[in-house]
């Protein structure tokens, strides 16, 4: 009978390939990846940029001059041969008076005459002041407008009344028609009264700067003028001020310098000059010095003043992305130096081991900042029952004695992880704020910081 022989079967080995170890670090790396993603589906990062800003402001501020309202000493139709806000010399003509009425008629025949109204240079001229006014105009300051409106009927009355001079100085008998009146000192004439004439400073309140019932009337009005009715005004000393109200904070921003830096109504002129700080019943003002452009300026009574300041360079973040962390502070007389050569500040912590026997080592937990008095140090890994040993002393300070402070700062997504890091806001926005740049445990120019700080917690891995 035949007989099978059974083989004898080989053990089975498994050799692992280098390719599936390579294979499955991928892939685990891949799984994890994927599963952080999950985290950051909502996360946005922002870069953080360099950005300038100044401390600049405006405020209203008020021309105080030393005028003069010249009265008619008869009544009749006022002929003025000084245009408004121009210099006059002393005993120059100013303006005549016609008793009679054959100014006010051959005034109503150059209006009526089509052909004599105005050159085309005089209509260049209204155009200009019309399209200037329009650039600057402010719907807050509706009130400008009147004070526009009688200031091109003015202008264009002043050549109505050029053109009736024309026709007038070629009768004989026009001298015996008017009676002239001379200027008795040398200065800016204008034509309007306010009831700011010779404002008393000592006097100055809120009120004066309420441009809503602020009352400005035109004194070259066409009418007939009636004797002791005021007719002109003329300012004849170049010294002046300019009174401003501030709130507090602008106040005490000004005070801290014996001259202020600033512009007038936009203008490219920057003036440098002394002023008088006034502070009366909760309220604050200066009295900027003022010697000379006030011939500029003789027909505004009210002036937008911008005060400058240095310009200062900072960092610029959003504001969802600030958010505050609970910091210890420490005495500063707990600090002591590191051994060696190292310049690190550490504390000296009590230990108690399990035989009862005290030592002490030192931990170098994170200080932010520290000032005259105390240092601001980070709680992650330090125990909150921690008790601190004054170098060369025996006197202690335990950390659940100690209190706590709200640090401002953001979450720096730099190295990949969400650390804080502190801030200090210089200028405060809606959206954006400047805060000061190299200052310890902060952020630089181009790091990336988390842009809402409520997406993610400290020391969280983000990629």
């Amino acid at each position: 009978m035949a007989t099978i022989k059974r083989k004898h079967s080989k053990p089975i080995s498994f050799k692992i390939s280098f390719g599936l170890v390579l294979f499955s670090i991928i892939f685990v790396y891949m799984l994890v990846r994927v599963m952080l993603s999950f985290n950051e589906s909502n996360l946005s990062i922002f870069q953080v940029e360099e950005s300038s800003y100044d401390t600049d402001f405006s405020a209203t501020g008020i021309a105080i001059r030393k005028e003069k309202l010249e009265k008619s000493s008869i009544s009749g139709y006022v002929c003025y041969y000084i245009r408004d806000g121009e210099k006059v010399s002393k005993g120059s003509n100013v303006y005549s008076v016609d008793e009679t009425g054959t100014m006010y008629d051959a005034l109503y025949d150059v209006q009526k005459n089509k052909k004599e109204l105005l050159t085309d240079n005089e209509y260049d001229e209204i155009s200009s002041q019309i399209q200037f006014f329009k650039v600057g105009f402010s719907a807050s300051n509706f009130s400008d407008i009147y004070d526009f409106k009688y200031s091109i009927y003015n202008k264009v009355l002043e050549l109505y009344e050029e053109l009736a001079l024309e026709q007038l100085t070629a009768n004989p008998s026009f001298d015996s028609t008017f009676k002239s009146f001379k200027s008795q000192v040398s200065g800016i004439v204008t034509y309007y009264e306010d009831g700011f004439e010779n404002l008393d400073i000592s006097k100055l309140d809120a009120s004066c700067f309420d441009k809503t019932i602020y009352n400005r009337q035109t004194l070259k009005t066409g009418d007939i003028i009636s004797k002791d009715a005021p007719i002109y005004k003329i300012t004849d000393d170049e010294n002046w001020s300019i009174a401003v109200k501030l709130t507090k904070d602008e106040y005490d921003r000004i005070k801290d310098s014996e001259y202020v830096r600033f512009t007038i109504n936009e203008s490219d002129k920057k003036l440098y000059m002394k002023y008088e700080p006034i502070e009366r019943n909760d309220e604050y003002y200066i009295n900027i010095k003022m010697n000379n452009y006030m011939a500029l300026y003789a027909n505004e009574r009210y002036l937008d003043i911008n005060f400058i300041f240095s310009e200062t360079k900072g960092l610029k973040i959003p504001n969802s992305a600030i958010t505050e962390k609970d910091v210890y502070i420490v005495p500063v007389e707990y600090l002591t130096g590191g051994s060696g050569m190292s310049g690190d500040k550490l504390f000296n912590q009590k230990i108690l081991n399990e035989t009862g026997e005290i030592s002490v080592k030192q931990i170098s937990p994170i200080i932010y900042f520290t000032d005259e008095r105390f240092c601001y140090v980070d709680p992650n890994g330090i125990d909150s029952d921690a008790v601190f040993i004054k170098n060369n002393s025996d006197e202690t300070f335990s950390l659940t004695t100690a209190a706590t402070y709200k640090l401002k700062g953001v979450y720096c997504a730099t190295q990949g992880t969400a650390r804080f890091r502190r801030i200090n806001i210089i200028v405060e926005g809606d959206d954006y704020s400047i805060i000061e740049p190299n200052i310890s445990y902060g952020i630089s120019a181009y790091d990336r910081i988390v842009l809402r700080s409520t997406d993610v917690t400290e020391n969280q891995v983000i990629y």
